[in-house]
């Protein structure tokens, strides 16, 4: 035997011994339970811009003719990243973190407050604790928190804003007696219980959006898994992910350089900036400041079942109430969803609050992602969001426009021979 070279039969077999020795991907993932165990890296997420195709190359040039413009035109200021197919299309960064001296550009590394983008993060840590069997999200509420001031409201309810709950954040903002110190997730039932006895309308019966109920869950996730919610989401969101640039806010901790700062509009004063007040206190409403390319990285990892398997995205994506042509948007488990004319469905949250607009569309039918974040909270970009969606329809690959262009070829010929012999439909 040549000493230099294994056969093959020992190659073979010793790969297959490798193999059984070697913990399973669905095995690694199943065995790590989320809140007391270590992370489980998910794949990595290619953020390089590939334009496989002429369509890619026309739908990223006319993207960015459309994006520069606007931003010229000073109608806002933050990070876009649009992509499909699991393909980085677009990513581009506009304008300065100090908006009103254009100084501090923007970076991909550049942070945002996220607002109620927030929301579809604390819906998956819900969710994961789901399904490990530590919660059941049609019990009530006050199995988990047994101070809850309501009987009758389930996590459910919260995750589909049902509640009928009152917006903590108006309530706090009429009775917190201090100002200078942050409200916390804890302190909105004492508020609650003093202040307001009775919901708004009973639990299940209708939808109504309010901050309160996203504060409980974060509230939950806490309860269920001992650890502090932003502990929480880094050891099983954002670590697994690879979200390096995402963290949840908190107050005791000052917002670094790497961070966009916020800014609203005054006819009087022009741009003025927004810092976190007593409100930013509460978080899983809103608290997670990102980047497009860490949830680029979440986005991606909807697709996949080592992250969270697809009958818990199926729950998530399912609106409470069936879509109709007059019901085409609703709310499901942490995502808006909204149906268009021709039945097709995305699912997606936008987010605002104080400085800041953020845009999360996950079209997971067509397999789309637009990501806009924007440190101007004056901004109202849903109009070249509808525009970079048609540029993106009007351009496809060569082997769609051939197989677009044999179906109506085939199409052709059915209608000639059925205009000949009759049809039979």
């Amino acid at each position: 035997m040549n000493k230099k070279h294994f056969p093959a039969a020992v190659v073979l077999f010793a790969l297959i011994g490798l193999s059984l020795l070697t913990p399973l991907p669905w095995n690694k993932a199943r065995s790590a339970g989320h809140g007391n165990s270590p992370a489980v890296q998910i794949g990595e997420t290619d953020l390089r811009i590939r334009l496989g195709s002429p369509a890619d190359s026309c739908k990223a040039r006319e993207i960015d003719k459309l994006l520069q413009e606007a931003y010229e035109k000073g109608a806002f200021s933050g990070q876009v990243l649009y992509a499909e197919n699991g393909k980085v299309l677009y990513n581009r960064c506009f304008g300065f973190s100090d908006v009103r001296r254009h100084r501090d550009s923007i970076r991909p590394y550049t942070a945002f407050q996220l607002a109620s983008v927030s929301k579809p993060f604390t819906a998956v840590a819900v969710m994961q604790l789901y399904q490990d069997g530590k919660i059941d999200i049609r019990k009530p509420v006050k199995e988990y928190l047994p101070d809850f001031p309501f009987e009758e409201i389930t996590v459910e309810h919260l995750l589909q804003h049902r509640s009928g709950l009152r917006n903590y954040i108006y309530v706090a903002d009429r009775y917190w007696p201090d100002k200078k110190k942050p409200l916390s997730n804890r302190d909105i039932t004492p508020l609650l219980k003093k202040h307001v006895n009775h919901l708004d309308f009973p639990p299940g019966s209708r939808f109504l959006y309010c901050n309160t109920n996203y504060a409980y869950l974060a509230l939950i996730v806490e309860e269920i898994s001992g650890l502090p919610f932003a502990e929480y989401f880094d050891k099983n969101i954002a670590q697994p992910l690879g979200m390096e640039r995402t963290f949840v806010y908190d107050p005791a901790n000052p917002l670094s350089d790497s961070v966009a700062r916020g800014y609203s509009y005054s006819r009087r004063t022009g741009f003025y900036k927004r810092n976190p007040d007593f409100l930013d206190g509460v978080v899983g409403d809103k608290g997670l400041y990102s980047t497009a390319e860490d949830l680029y990285r979440f986005d991606q990892a909807l697709y996949r079942d080592d992250f969270l398997p697809d009958s818990i995205r199926s729950l998530m994506f399912t609106p409470a109430v069936e879509l109709s042509p007059g019901h085409d948007g609703d709310y499901g488990l942490g995502f808006r969803i909204k149906q268009d004319t021709s039945g097709h469905v995305i699912v997606f949250h936008n987010g605002w609050w104080k400085g800041y607009r953020s845009y999360f569309t996950h079209d997971y039918q067509r397999n789309r992602t637009l990501i806009w974040l924007n440190n101007r909270s004056d901004v109202t970009v849903n109009p070249y969001i509808e525009k970079i969606f048609e540029i993106a329809g009007s351009y496809y690959p060569e082997e769609a426009r051939q197989e677009a262009s044999y179906a109506n070829k085939a199409e052709s010929r059915m209608t000639d021979r059925n205009e000949t012999y009759g049809s039979t439909e």
